[in-house]
């Protein structure tokens, strides 16, 4: 149950996170500014030929900034989910890693009554028995100065 609650305060936090970033994902907009903008180009002239107004050229501009806010939103969106989408999952393996790692008495605790940890434990289940005493000396030897 702890193990489900961390997960899902994790996920929430990787969504608001990907949600209220202003414009972190300098790439994903780019590419979501750009087709926008070439998808409302070609439609400019539909609007024409559907629309009779009084004022056309205005009209056009509207119709034109309506679209671009519209495309932008509907490419830009998936790509927030798919990137907070592969985060999660992630987050899930690296915590059921380390839940794995964790001594059993601790593991336990973290995992009773999980409903997505029996679904990994095959996975992790394939590892070999890992020695954290002999891979926290290895992470110690790596770094600079501590011999």
């Amino acid at each position: 149950m702890l193990f489900d609650t961390l997960l899902a305060i994790l996920s929430a936090l990787i969504i608001a996170r990907n949600l209220f970033a202003k414009q972190g994902k300098i790439g994903i907009s780019l590419v979501a500014i750009g087709l926008s903008a070439l998808l409302t180009a070609s439609l400019t002239p539909y609007y024409v030929t559907f629309l009779k107004l009084p004022n056309q050229g205005a009209a056009t501009i509207l119709y034109y900034i309506v679209t671009y806010l519209l495309l932008y939103v509907l490419i830009a969106v998936p790509a927030i989910i798919l990137s907070s989408l592969v985060k999660i999952v992630i987050i899930t393996l690296l915590l059921g890693l380390v839940t794995h790692v964790l001594p059993v008495a601790l593991s336990t605790a973290l995992v009773s009554k999980s409903r997505i940890y029996p679904l990994m434990e095959p996975l992790f289940a394939r590892l070999p028995p890992l020695d954290v005493g002999a891979l926290g000396r290895w992470f110690r030897s790596l770094l600079p100065g501590i011999r």
